[in-house]
Parts: structure tokens; C-alpha cells; sequence
């Protein structure tokens, strides 16, 4: 199914939403015109903390991979229509409050639920 953010100008249907495997107040977003959007509830609800647009190339699916040993943060893997790849590193000040991420995010669902 797909649904429209109308209080988004310009919304468009979502194609794909995941959590992060990392953090519980961090999800990923990719709607049909290409664009990549993290949320980060534990930082703010109304506004995505990175939209990213991929027009030209066609972005047809993603993913989060874990941290690997000495690395802070996960990295997200994104697929292209044209078979080309695209690693991106979360920035490790997204991934700062992951302790107290929990409680957060239980304090939100509370307010919502």
C-alpha cells in the first residue's frame, strides 16, 4: 500500500520505511520521486534530519548495515536503477544519544499512542 504526506508540500507515496537495526528512534524513508529521508524522533518529529534527492540515477531500494569492529556508526547501503551502489556513513552525532534512545522513544509512543 501506499499512503501521501500531505502536510509535506510537494508529498509523494512512500515506497519503502525500515527502522534502523541501530538505534530505535531512527528510521528510513524512500518515496517515489527518488528521495532518501532519515528521521530521528529522539532529535525532533515534524521535520526529516536528512533529505537526500536521487533524480538522475533512480533509486530503487536501501538498506542499513551495522557497525563493523571500530566503526561508531552504521552505514546505508543504497541500490540504483543503473546497477550502480552508494555507501553513506550515518554521522556518529545521529548515533550519540543511542543509550537513552529507548526511553525516548517509549516516552513519544506514549504521547501518540
Amino acid at each position: 500500500k501506499q499512503w501521501y504526506q500531505r502536510r509535506v508540500r510537494g508529498g509523494r507515496p512512500v515506497r519503502a520505511v525500515r527502522w534502523s537495526q541501530y538505534s530505535s528512534t531512527i528510521f528510513y524513508v524512500m518515496d517515489s520521486a527518488n528521495k532518501f529521508y532519515m528521521w530521528d524522533l529522539s532529535v525532533r518529529d515534524s521535520t526529516p534530519l536528512v533529505i537526500e534527492t536521487y533524480d538522475q540515477k533512480g533509486l530503487l531500494c536501501f538498506t542499513e548495515l551495522l557497525p563493523s569492529a571500530g566503526a561508531t556508526s552504521p552505514v546505508v547501503v543504497m541500490g540504483f536503477k543503473d546497477g550502480s551502489l552508494e555507501a553513506h556513513h550515518v554521522k556518529e552525532e545521529a548515533m550519540n544519544n543511542k543509550v537513552n534512545n529507548v526511553s525516548i522513544l517509549e516516552s513519544y509512543l506514549s504521547l501518540v499512542l
